[in-house]
């Protein structure tokens, strides 16, 4: 009988092959309209971080309609959102590469 219970015990005991792995990565996601390319903001020496850009135009209507100014440059860790820095009324982002690296280390 005791061997039976501890059987059935182990049997709703989740094991670490039936775990989904959490994707915990940083992304930091760039995006700008075509029109505003010239205020692009240079990420490329960002480390520990996936960097992608992305073209307002090519957005969904929902996503654009969210977005008042131009570039903004968005953090994700995993699936969820976790910090955003937006141009001014000038559609100039005024962002350093050390303030958005401090902001990777601290979420990595």
């Amino acid at each position: 009988m005791k061997n039976l219970i501890i059987i059935l015990g182990l049997m709703f005991v989740p094991s670490k092959a039936n775990l989904t792995p959490v994707d915990e990565s940083i992304t930091i996601l760039q995006i700008n309209a075509k029109w505003n390319q010239h205020h692009n903001v240079d990420l490329s020496g960002l480390k520990d971080c996936k960097v992608q850009f992305a073209w307002l135009e090519d957005q969904s209507k929902n996503l654009k309609n969210q977005i008042k100014r131009v570039p903004v440059i968005m953090m994700y860790k995993g699936n969820n959102s976790v910090r955003q820095w937006k141009a001014d009324l000038s559609f100039t982002l005024n962002v350093n590469l050390q303030e958005i690296q401090s902001a990777v280390n601290e979420y990595k």
